[in-house]
């Protein structure tokens, strides 16, 4: 038998509306806060407990093996593993409160129930990723596969985000299992892989951050199916860093250069309009060639 699934149509664009925070300038002060607002947050919300303490016996059993970037805590393990857990719906919870918990900073403050585990979760995909950047390289291929939404880019060239962590595979068969209906060929500068730590170490998984800028190479739509090639710019961009702290969110989605996940690094503002001229001068090449 076969089963209906609703298919929605969405346009892929900068997604204005994410909670984006890449915390650059004040990773060791909120790894103090996110201790207390974990406890806050779990207290209030019986379901993030219950997920928190499955993962955390998980991670205290498959952490003993692994090789750890300096610096990667044991939350962080414990948000990777709770992420990768699909026995539970908290990711897919997780993702539709990034999607629109940055409408404004109050949105962020009062309605956004996962302060800490998003902090945890960038900070661990900044640690295991390393560098953050693509220094020569194009970025590492990988493949994401969508069943129940129709991305829709407007045109060629167009910067955009995924506005939410965004699973994706090194392996295509794999990500083709988990949909069809949007399938994305990419090239990432910031994703990290999370194969060692995963719950599902044969997914492959290479899981990228809301705030990860890329543009459209390539693109072909019919009326079911939307095949999509991007290209990262090899930069972040955030209306909001360090929010928790600092109460605003910026009208401009402000990007560090290049090597911007240090937390050494000053919050400087990078043009939109430049990334593109950036990826022709340096990949110009390579991108005019990408085709699906």
């Amino acid at each position: 038998m076969f089963s209906c699934v609703d298919i929605t149509s969405k346009d892929l664009d900068l997604a204005p509306d994410t909670f984006d925070d890449s915390y650059v300038g004040c990773l060791e002060e909120m790894e103090e806060v996110a201790v207390h607002l974990l406890q806050r947050e779990m207290v209030h919300h019986t379901w993030l407990w219950d997920a928190w303490e499955t993962a955390r016996k998980y991670w205290e059993q498959k952490s003993p093996g692994l090789s750890l970037p300096t610096g990667f805590k044991t939350e962080h393990g414990i948000a990777i593993v709770l992420y990768t857990n699909s026995s539970n719906t908290l990711h897919q919870k997780l993702n539709e409160a990034v999607q629109t918990g940055g409408g404004s900073w109050e949105s962020y403050m009062n309605q956004f129930h996962f302060k800490a585990l998003h902090f945890y979760l960038t900070r661990a995909l900044q640690l295991l990723q390393g560098s953050g950047v693509c220094s020569r390289e194009p970025g590492q291929m990988v493949f994401r596969g969508v069943r129940t939404i129709r991305f829709e880019p407007k045109r060629l060239w167009d910067s955009i985000r995924f506005g939410q962590f965004a699973s994706s595979s090194l392996n295509e068969a794999v990500a083709r299992s988990f949909g069809n209906t949007t399938f994305f060929s990419l090239r990432t500068c910031f994703g990290a892989p999370i194969q060692d730590l995963s719950v599902f170490p044969e997914q492959h998984e290479v899981l990228i951050p809301p705030h990860e800028v890329f543009v459209v190479t390539d693109f072909f739509q019919n009326e079911t199916h939307s095949l999509v090639t991007l290209s990262s710019t090899n930069h972040i961009c955030s209306h909001f860093n360090c929010a928790y702290l600092d109460g605003e969110k910026r009208p401009r989605c402000e990007s560090v250069p290049t090597g911007g996940q240090a937390d050494s690094l000053s919050k400087g503002v990078f043009s939109l309009l430049s990334w593109q001229t950036l990826l022709l001068a340096s990949w110009g090449f390579w991108l005019l060639e990408t085709r699906i």
